[in-house]
């Protein structure tokens, strides 16, 4: 009982240093988000080099993702965490210091990208720290990113005399003050004491996996749920991708008025934050596929109501949208943890499906747009891609069940 309480302790106290990580890597996503004029004109160049910059960065960071997660099976989750939170910050002090767009191209672009490789370590580690609340941890910790982002806009917005400069200066020194001593000092991932702890108190989820079956008997059905993972993912990329980088562009090219674009903005925001804690919640206590074939078909009916244009559809979008923003990442996780031993490889290949996703939803809106001078054909296509991302979750929830049934049967 002692060790079991003080498990639970630094499960918790990881997941708390683990936010404060993501929290201060949110300052980054703020800056491409609000300084993209700025960036342009102090650097004398057009905007689109910025998007270049952003597009290389996440291109870079995806391919990095399953390379991290190797090396973090390899050499362990803290090793490698360490490693591409002193990239993220050799990239912003380089931008900070060089201010000239080629050093801003090789800092943000290029050595920022590369901090990918400790894109799965914060799962692996919340995989390995928790039994039963594996899905409220990862809710929680997904919230960092978004609050990170509602923080850091007002106050900056809020003075003249902070600029993307000084974001860049306060990302590096965060991230050598902070973010390094916390992973040196307030991380562990002595898998002993964690699997010692989970034997105490087991994982009440259901596995369909089947890590000692012999190679002869992995046919279709036994790789089904990774694939069905990795496309949910996948379209859960494409629809962020249309969201951070389109929204406002389709409210703007359907007439409404920019009061209204804000208040969904900033309901959106809202939504994003309460979402991650409501279906971390929800996971936690109901089949995890289940939850995940709801998170989607919610996602189906958003993006119905974004096609309509109707006066109501902004709000109602950001409302519905929102509660699942940062849901479909975790639940992907999550239903992956079950299906592999190789935790860091399966979540690295994993997170590349989804940042793919993401750069191909920004590309593929101003392509949609130039081409047909809207963007009805990209909201349709998130509609198409999440009906069937949530028709595979449902078969995944079936077949969970149906499996169930016959090992209850059996015992």
């Amino acid at each position: 009982m002692r060790q079991e309480k003080w498990y639970h302790h630094h499960a918790w106290t990881g997941l708390t240093a683990l936010w404060i990580i993501g929290f201060i890597g949110a300052i980054t996503r703020f800056i491409m988000a609000t300084y993209q004029v700025q960036l342009a004109e102090d650097l004398h160049v057009g905007r689109g080099f910025i998007s270049l910059a952003w597009s290389v960065n996440l291109l870079i960071a995806a391919l990095c993702a399953p390379i991290g997660g190797r090396l973090v099976d390899r050499f362990g989750p803290k090793t490698i965490m360490l490693a591409g939170s002193l990239l993220g910050t050799c990239g912003a002090a380089l931008v900070f210091l060089g201010h000239n767009a080629p050093l801003f191209f090789l800092g943000y672009g290029v050595v920022s990208g590369l901090s990918g490789i400790g894109a799965s370590t914060a799962y692996v580690l919340l995989f390995r720290w928790f039994g039963n609340h594996k899905a409220k941890a990862a809710g929680i910790l997904s919230s960092a990113s978004s609050v990170g982002l509602a923080v850091c806009t007002p106050i900056f917005l809020a003075s003249s005399r902070l600029t993307w400069e000084s974001a860049f200066l306060l990302s590096a020194l965060l991230g050598l003050l902070v973010t390094v001593p916390i992973i040196l000092f307030f991380i562990r991932s002595d898998e002993a004491n964690s699997e010692e702890i989970q034997s105490l108190k087991p994982d009440k989820s259901f596995s369909t996996a089947e890590p000692s079956a012999p190679s002869e008997s992995r046919n279709f059905t036994f790789y089904l749920p990774y694939f069905i993972v990795a496309f949910a993912l996948f379209t859960c990329g494409i629809n962020m991708g249309t969201v951070e980088m389109n929204l406002v562009a389709i409210h703007q090219q359907a007439a409404v008025s920019p009061g209204m674009i804000s208040i969904s903005m900033m309901i959106l925001g809202t939504m994003e934050i309460a979402g991650s804690i409501v279906f971390g919640t929800v996971m936690d206590v109901m089949n995890k596929r289940l939850a995940m074939t709801i998170l989607y078909g919610i996602r189906v009916v958003s993006f119905a109501i974004l096609l309509l244009h109707t006066p109501w559809s902004p709000i109602v979008f950001a409302v519905t949208f929102g509660l699942t923003y940062l849901g479909a990442v975790p639940g992907g996780m999550l239903i992956a943890n079950e299906l592999s031993s190789k935790k860091g490889r399966l979540i690295g290949s994993l997170l590349l499906f989804h940042q793919t996703g993401g750069i191909a939803g920004a590309l593929v809106g101003g392509v949609s747009y130039d081409l047909f001078h809207h963007y009805q054909w990209l909201i349709g296509l998130d509609a198409l891609l999440c009906v069937m991302a949530t028709a595979g979750y449902s078969i995944l929830a079936g077949k969970n069940r149906m499996l169930k049934g016959v090992f209850s049967h059996a015992g």
